[in-house]
């Protein structure tokens, strides 16, 4: 019997250890390689099967860096007292770097609002297709991102 549990233990001391011995060991990394591999571990899980949904606060999002290239449902946070979400949609930043460029310096624009269930004026969700290198503003709440899962049957045969 001690022999068993002898076993037993000197196997849960080792599965750890072999489950870490995969890890890269990140101790040498500076600041900057650290940020840049957070990011790809983040763009990793956001196209990993298992991942359903994120919520993206209000901010200037780069598309291929922060937020992957892909098509996406867009809806407003369910937690939020907000009403309403503004999103730009845009290739160009202005000087600032905080909001799009003027609608007709930007070869992609678009400006949509995504509303909360009691606001009737805006959509409850709405899908964009994003693509690499442009970018996505979001103000006045968060939004959840979800993978995009087609259009609804408007039972047209």
């Amino acid at each position: 019997m001690k022999k068993l549990i002898t076993i037993i233990l000197i196997l849960a001391l080792l599965v750890p250890a072999v489950a870490c011995a995969d890890l890269p060991d990140i101790s040498g990394l500076s600041y900057d390689e650290l940020v840049e591999l957070k990011n790809q571990i983040n763009l990793a899980m956001w196209n990993c099967q298992e991942w359903q949904e994120v919520t993206v606060p209000i901010g200037v999002w780069v598309i291929g860096e922060d937020i992957p290239v892909n098509h996406w449902s867009i809806s407003l946070t369910p937690d939020t007292t907000a009403k309403w979400s503004r999103i730009k949609y845009c290739d160009r930043l202005d000087k600032s770097g905080l909001d799009a460029a003027s609608q007709f310096d930007c070869d992609i624009y678009a400006y949509l609002n995504v509303g909360s269930p009691d606001n009737d004026r805006y959509p409850q969700v709405i899908d964009i297709d994003l693509q690499p290198g442009t970018y996505l503003i979001i103000e006045n709440a968060a939004v959840v991102f979800t993978p995009y899962s087609g259009k609804p049957d408007l039972g047209f045969h």
